[in-house]
This record gives structure tokens, C-alpha cells and sequence, in this order.
């Protein structure tokens, strides 16, 4: 059977936490594929003791976004011991705009390069990143995102949605708010909505950002591991979600924010959570407006007007959560992005 050997390592973002993209991207449908069989995999940080001794037993070495000359040191360890290398790509990871923690150094640039050339195959995360990295690999493949639905909500099990009583929101942000010149409009709207709707909380994932202080009805609950995530999405009980965006307005960041990926709304839709979001392409392509989430631009007016819809209409709710968790389960499972993997994995 094959054996497959996933690197983790920090976030790019917050450096005392792993990786949620390893996860996501690479490890859930590791795990997919592990239950139908297909292979065995381990999942060892770059900086591990044993990360070069770990080479002996894989068959394959799967990298995602790393940039350290460790990562780059394994990588070339594994060809020479004759190992597929695979490199994930879903983020444009060769600049990143003005409101991002995240800053590339000459020398992370010229590991990703390095770790681009050394991979078998390098996989990109949408069409945008497709397009994009072919200017640093000629032939990326493209891996679609997914989720392994049953993993956390088992098919056989009832579901009861009763929402929290008081009322609950839920955000979740890594890194810095992903919104440039609407930053205050989006605060504003918070502090507006809050002040009243006082039996509401917003419960907040993430890494913490300047103006939490500013938000006294946030709950601040820091990273979580993506399962423990999911998980604790699934247990809240949430009324609904909001997912702000950068978009047309924020020219400087839009090709970045159009290489993301919409994993906030894969996530709420199996956790069957309706939500709210900016009007993004990423979200533009996979949402269908008032049916399976709501899309609005990056105003005061629209960004108030949703929240309110939203608060006011419990039939709306059960409508776009029960929507969106069959559109997740029906167009992004993760056995689509196993099927590629798989291919890529093998041949």
C-alpha cells in the first residue's frame, strides 16, 4: 500500500500556531483516502528531528506552501531517495497585500522557487492560482478544495439544528481583517448591529486583531486545529456567519483575494451555519445569493441590511444553512479533490 508522508509546518500568518491549509488542503483528503483504503500517511512538522528519517518509510512527500530552507533541504532529500514530490499551492504566496501579518523575505521566495523545481507536481487550489503560477511552473494541476462531510457529521445521524438561545454569530478571521478600504464601514456595522441587538454575541476564531478592543460583544476563542474547528462550528448552534472580503473596492488586493480559497464557506455549510458575504469572486463563484448564503458589496447599507435580514428571518436561516450544507456535500466534497490527488499521487 501506498505510504504517504505529509510535512506540516507553522502558519505563515501566526507563527506559534501549524498550519490550517496542511489540513485542509492535504491531510483531510489523506484521511478520505485513508478510510477508502487506498493508503497510509503520517504527518511530521519540517522542523521534527525525525522529518529526514521519516523519508525512509514514505513513498511519497506532500508539501503545502512551505518556504523554509528545511522544507527545501527534505524536498531534495526525497528526490534523491527517489520519492514523489508534491508541492500544494492555495494561496498567492509570492506577495501578499497591505493588510496581511504575512511578509515575504528574498529568501522564502527563493525556497518556494526551489521547492517548485524539486516537485513532480506542483497543485493549485483554483482557477486564478492556475493561471497565475504558470509563470513559475508550467504545468500546476489543478486540485479542487473539499470536505469530508460524514467525518464530522456522521450520514446516519439525525440532525437538530436548534439555535443558541441567546443568539450567537460566528467570525472567523486568520491573519488581519481581509478588508482594506471598508475596514471601518465593517466595524461601524458591528458596533451598530450589537448595540441593537444586545442579546447577541459574536463569537470570533482566529488570530487577534487590533481593533478587537473596539468590540466588547466579541468572544475571542484563539486557533483551533481544523477538526477541533469544524467541530466547535457544528456544536455552536449558530444563528448565522459573516465573512467580510476585500473586493472590487480593494483594488491592491484583489488579484491576492481572488486567489484564496472559500473554505469559510465550505466549513459553515457542513456545519450547516448560514452566512454572509462579501461580494468577492471567490465567494461570487460557489454562492448562490439568498439561496445558499447572501452576497453583499463592502458598504455600511448592505453589510447592515443583511445582518438584519438575516436576525430577523429564522425561515431564511433554515433555508440557506439547509441549502448550503447540500451544495457542500453534492459539488465540494472532498472525494473530488481524493480523485485528483489520487492521480497525482500516481502517475
Amino acid at each position: 500500500m501506498m505510504k504517504v508522508l505529509a510535512l506540516q509546518r507553522v502558519s505563515h500568518v501566526a507563527a506559534d500556531a501549524l498550519s490550517l491549509s496542511v489540513e485542509a488542503r492535504v491531510t483531510e483528503a489523506l484521511d478520505y483516502l485513508t478510510d477508502q483504503g487506498q493508503l497510509v500517511y503520517a504527518a511530521i512538522a519540517e522542523n521534527h528531528d525525525r522529518a529526514h528519517a521519516a523519508l525512509n518509510w514514505a513513498d511519497v512527500l506532500i508539501l503545502s506552501k512551505h518556504s523554509s530552507q528545511a522544507a527545501v533541504e527534505i524536498a531534495t532529500q526525497a528526490r534523491k531517495r527517489g520519492l514523489r514530490v508534491i508541492y500544494d499551492v492555495d494561496d498567492w504566496i509570492f506577495s501578499f497585500p497591505s493588510y496581511s501579518n504575512a511578509k515575504k523575505m528574498s529568501r522564502q521566495l527563493d525556497a518556494i522557487q526551489a521547492l517548485i523545481g524539486l516537485a513532480d507536481v506542483v497543485t493549485v487550489a483554483n482557477k486564478n492560482l492556475y493561471a497565475g503560477i504558470k509563470e513559475y511552473c508550467e504545468h500546476p494541476v489543478l486540485l479542487p478544495n473539499g470536505m469530508y462531510v460524514e467525518k464530522y457529521i456522521p450520514e446516519k445521524r439525525g440532525w437538530e439544528n436548534a439555535e443558541s438561545d441567546p443568539p450567537r454569530i460566528v467570525f472567523t478571521n486568520a491573519d488581519l481583517i481581509k478588508v482594506h478600504n471598508s475596514k471601518e464601514v465593517l466595524l461601524r456595522v458591528l458596533q451598530d448591529f450589537f448595540h441593537l441587538h444586545p442579546e447577541y454575541t459574536l463569537d470570533f476564531y482566529g488570530d487577534p486583531f487590533p481593533e478587537i478592543f473596539s468590540l466588547p460583544f466579541l468572544h475571542y476563542t484563539s486557533r483551533k486545529q481544523y477538526a477541533d474547528y469544524v467541530q466547535s462550528l457544528i456544536a455552536g448552534n449558530y444563528a448565522f456567519s459573516i465573512t467580510p472580503l476585500g473586493g472590487a473596492e480593494d483594488a491592491e488586493s484583489l488579484f491576492f483575494n481572488s486567489c484564496k480559497n472559500p473554505f469559510k464557506y465550505l466549513n459553515y455549510g457542513t456545519a450547516r451555519v448560514a452566512g454572509i458575504y462579501s461580494r468577492s469572486p471567490i465567494y461570487e463563484d460557489c454562492i448562490e445569493h439568498e439561496r445558499t448564503g447572501l452576497l453583499v458589496d463592502n458598504t455600511y447599507e448592505a453589510w447592515l441590511s443583511a445582518m438584519e435580514s438575516m436576525a430577523a428571518d429564522a425561515q431564511l436561516r433554515r433555508d440557506i444553512r439547509e441549502r448550503a450544507y447540500q451544495d457542500v456535500h453534492d459539488r465540494h466534497h472532498i472525494r473530488f479533490s481524493a480523485e485528483v490527488l489520487t492521480s497525482v499521487l500516481t502517475n
